[in-house]
């Protein structure tokens, strides 16, 4: 059961309506929410409190919904991110995925299953939280794989000519637990699982996502957009002889 003293949920929505309404049905739930309409008054909160989870509209008066996401992200604690987007906007709801939100909620939304999904990012957020405090052990730091190279401890991925290539939290996860299990078949699942050592899992959502973006990344240098193949109605593999190295 979620405490309302370890967990606060901010909502940062610029419709001041939209905000109450949100607050009122979470609150009426048992969860705490601190409510801000822009950028400047988040910033101002995340000054004077902690959070565990932002429920975050796109669209801001005084920024940009990417530009929040990011903000967020470089925090020594980063919260869960839920994008919160109207049902003609799903660009909004990709976008936030890609830069690493956890999950999103179309209005309008079911309050009860709201809810769940609200805990369920809460839950996630706690465990991954937990396991990131554990020391990751020094077994396979880096992986090498068609002259590209993927560091662990810093979550750094460099091409066949040893430029870095920017990955998203999501994105290195996936690819980690591909490189991990090369020429298997890996289902979503298992891809969301992760390596034992992995300190966070990706959100359902974000595997697809990942997927894509990752082969895109891949196929800059010759042959890299056939190294993750798709398994139909299983899941992924990933094609190429891996080697794991101390970097």
């Amino acid at each position: 059961m979620l405490s309302r003293v370890e967990k606060r949920i901010l909502i940062l929505d610029g419709d001041p309506l939209a905000r109450g309404d949100l607050s009122s049905l979470l609150a009426g739930y048992g969860l705490t929410t601190l409510g801000a309409g822009s950028a400047r008054e988040m910033e101002q909160i995340l000054r004077e409190t902690q959070v565990n989870l932002v429920m975050l509209d796109m669209m801001l008066p005084d920024a940009s919904g990417p530009s929040v996401c990011a903000r967020l992200l470089s925090l020594p604690c980063p919260p869960a991110i839920m994008v919160v987007s109207d049902s003609g906007e799903e660009c909004d709801v990709v976008v936030g995925l890609e830069l690493g939100a956890d999950d999103y909620v179309i209005k309008p939304y079911r309050p009860r299953e709201l809810l769940a999904r609200v805990k369920a990012v809460l839950r996630r957020h706690h465990d991954d939280t937990s396991r990131a405090d554990e020391p990751v052990r020094d077994l396979a730091p880096a992986y090498r794989f068609d002259g590209w190279r993927l560091n662990v401890a810093t979550q750094e991925l460099f091409d066949p000519r040893g430029r870095a290539v920017p990955l998203s939290t999501a994105e290195f996860l996936v690819l980690w637990a591909l490189v991990d299990r090369p020429n298997q078949v890996l289902t979503r699942d298992e891809l969301r699982q992760g390596p034992p050592d992995a300190h966070a899992r990706p959100a359902p959502q974000q595997v697809n996502v990942a997927i894509s973006r990752l082969r895109n990344k891949l196929g800059r240098s010759d042959g890299g957009a056939h190294l993750i193949r798709t398994v139909r109605h299983v899941g992924y593999i990933f094609a190429a002889r891996v080697d794991r190295v101390q970097d």
